[in-house]
């Protein structure tokens, strides 16, 4: 099953991310343990019919955030040379998932078009919750 969003909603995506920078991430350097945004691995994501949203990670090749639902957003790690300009650039994105009912999992493959009719197809090799909000509550308590 393949699903896409398409740039039209990449556009609105667009805005949101040009307002939201710090979102983007934290330079490598700048913290010296691990993201305290990567939350708990899980299995799947399972989506109503197709995702609603994709972020890069500044500074990070081979991942991306994927948005289920408002403020629901899993980090997607990849392989298969996926850089992190890639996905700023792209104009959409589509899921070729195995039969399983609407859900993503490990294995399932992302594929990006940057380019019309040029596509790169990036493998799914581990999927974590992700809280943007825990980076603010580590600074704050620091």
């Amino acid at each position: 099953m393949k699903t896409f969003l398409p740039l039209i909603a990449a556009a609105g995506l667009g805005a949101a991310i040009m307002s939201g920078a710090a979102f983007a991430g934290q330079d490598k350097g700048e913290n010296d343990g691990p993201d305290p945004r990567i939350g708990e691995k899980v299995d799947r994501i399972c989506f109503a019919g197709s995702i609603n949203g994709w972020r890069s990670l500044k500074g990070e090749d081979n991942a991306v955030l994927l948005q289920r639902s408002v403020n629901d957003w899993y980090k997607a790690e990849l392989v298969g040379g996926c850089r992190e300009n890639l996905f700023r650039s792209a104009l959409s994105i589509g899921i070729d998932s195995r039969p399983a009912g609407g859900c993503v999992t490990r294995g399932d493959v992302i594929i990006v078009e940057d380019t019309p009719g040029f596509t790169r197809r990036c493998t799914i090799s581990a999927i974590y919750k992700w809280d943007e909000d825990a980076a603010e509550e580590t600074e704050d308590s620091e």
